[in-house]
C-alpha cells in the first residue's frame, strides 16, 4: 500500500500535470487500487499546491493530534459500528474533524437501518417452507390455479403527489415541494381477482377500515359476482393473507358456508400474495401523479385502471406463484445448507477459492433454471399419469 508521503508526491505530479481532482483521483486509483485516496483528498492538496504552497508535510495544529491509523479507527468502527465522532474522538483521542475526514477518506458513510416489514424467526421460515412445498408438489395444480381467487386491501389517496428527481447544476437549489398531510382523505380498496381478471372490488367510505364482520359481508358480494362472471367457477380455493379480519372466526365460518376452500399462506409473505407482488404496485403507479377532489374522480380512476390491463396480466399475476413458491422453499434450505458446509469446511474453501467461484457460479446456473423448469416438470409428472395419484 502506498504510504501518505508517497501519495502526497504523486497528487502533487497530478497537479503539474493540469489534471483536475476527479481525473486525478481516478488516474490514483487505477493505479494503487480502488479506495486509495478520495476526491475531497486530492481537492484539499490541489487548493494548498495552488495557493503556493508545495511543501508535501500536513499543517502541523495545536491540541490534539490531527492524524490517526485508519486500522485503529476501523477497528473502533467495528467495536461499535455506531458510535459517534464525538465517541470516537473520547477512544482515539484525536480531533472530531480528523476523525470525519479519515472516515470520509475510507468511504465511510452513516446509514440507518432499513425496516422491514416483520423480523422472521425460524418456526415463521418453516412454515413458510413447509406450505410452499405442500402448494408446490399438490396435484391438478393446472385446474387449482384456474379456482384460485385471491383477494387484499390497499388505501387508495386524493392526493398521489410524488417527488420528481431534476437534473440541476452543482450550485443550484433544488425545488420544494410540501410534504404529504399523512391523514390525509383517502379509500381503503379490497379487490379479489383470478387468472381471469378481477372479479370483485369496492372502495370503503372514507376512514373505514376492514373488520371481521365487513369482511364477512364483502366475502357474501365476491360470492355473487362469482356466480355472476365466473358462473362454471363450481370450485373456489381462497388465497388471503393472515390479517386479524380474514382469520376471525366469524369469517371462518362464512368461507365454510359457501363451501370455499381457503389457501395456506405463510405469515408475513407478501412475495407470496399475488396482490402485493403483481397487482397494487401498477395501481400506484396509475395514479402516480394524480389529485382527486371527488370521490367520483378517485372511483373513475380506479375502475380506468382494471379494465385497461390485459388478460395477460391478470393470468401472470396467478401463474407467477409456483415459482415463488419453488423460490421460497428451495432457496431457504439451500442458504442454510450451504452456510453450514462453508463453516465446517472453511479450510478447503480458502485453499481453493478459483475453483470455489466456478464451482458455485455454476451451482447458482443450475439452480435458476432448476427453479424455473421444476414446477412444470413436477406437474407433468403429477397430472399426466407417470405417478400415480
Amino acid at each position: 500500500m502506498i504510504s501518505e508521503p508517497q501519495l502526497r508526491t504523486v497528487i502533487y505530479y497530478e497537479w503539474r500535470q493540469s489534471n483536475n481532482a476527479s481525473r486525478a483521483t481516478a488516474n490514483i486509483n487505477n493505479a494503487f487500487g480502488e479506495g486509495t485516496v478520495s476526491r475531497w483528498t486530492v481537492n484539499r492538496w490541489f487548493g494548498r499546491f495552488a495557493a503556493g504552497d508545495t511543501s508535501l508535510q500536513e499543517n502541523q495544529r495545536s491540541g490534539r493530534p490531527s492524524s490517526i491509523e485508519n486500522d485503529e479507527l476501523e477497528s473502533a468502527i467495528k467495536a461499535n459500528p455506531e458510535a459517534t465522532t464525538r465517541e470516537l474522538e473520547t477512544i482515539l483521542r484525536c480531533s472530531n474533524v480528523t476523525i470525519a475526514t479519515h472516515l470520509h477518506d475510507l468511504g465511510y458513510r452513516k446509514f440507518q437501518s432499513r425496516w422491514i416489514p416483520h423480523r422472521l424467526t425460524d418456526a415463521h421460515k418453516q412454515v413458510r417452507v413447509n406450505i410452499c412445498e405442500s402448494l408446490l408438489f399438490q396435484p391438478h395444480r393446472k385446474e387449482f390455479l384456474e379456482d384460485l381467487v385471491t383477494g387484499d386491501e390497499s388505501w387508495i389517496l386524493y392526493d398521489n403527489d410524488a417527488r420528481h428527481a431534476v437534473w440541476l447544476p452543482r450550485d443550484a437549489e433544488p425545488p420544494t415541494q410540501p410534504k404529504p398531510n399523512p391523514h390525509q382523505r383517502k379509500h381503503l380498496l379490497s379487490v379479489w381477482w383470478d387468472a381471469k381478471g378481477p372479479i370483485y372490488y369496492e372502495l370503503l367510505p372514507a376512514g373505514k377500515t376492514i373488520t371481521a364482520t365487513v369482511y364477512v359481508d364483502q366475502l357474501q358480494k365476491l360470492a355473487d359476482a362469482i356466480r355472476e362472471k365466473r358462473p362454471r367457477h363450481s370450485i373456489v380455493h381462497l388465497l388471503h393473507d393472515n390479517a386479524r379480519p380474514h382469520v376471525a372466526s366469524d369469517t371462518r365460518k362464512k368461507i365454510a358456508e359457501l363451501g370455499w376452500y381457503p389457501v395456506a399462506h405463510p405469515p408475513y409473505s407478501p412475495d407470496l400474495a399475488p396482490s402485493d407482488y403483481h397487482l397494487f404496485r401498477p395501481l400506484k403507479l396509475h395514479l402516480r401523479g394524480k389529485k382527486f377532489d371527488k370521490y367520483d374522480d378517485l372511483k373513475t380512476a380506479v375502475d380506468d385502471f382494471f379494465a385497461s390491463q390485459s388478460p395477460e396480466f391478470w393470468t401472470k399475476g396467478i401463474s407467477d406463484l409456483p415459482n415463488r413458491w419453488a423460490r421460497a422453499s428451495i432457496m431457504y434450505l439451500i442458504v442454510i445448507f450451504g452456510i453450514r458446509y462453508i463453516m465446517r469446511n472453511r479450510e478447503p474453501f480458502s485453499l481453493f477459492i478459483p475453483l470455489n467461484i466456478w464451482n458455485f457460479l455454476m451451482a447458482g446456473f443450475s439452480i435458476i433454471v432448476a427453479l424455473n423448469i421444476l414446477p412444470e416438470i413436477f406437474f407433468k409428472i403429477i397430472n399426466h399419469g407417470f405417478v400415480s395419484e
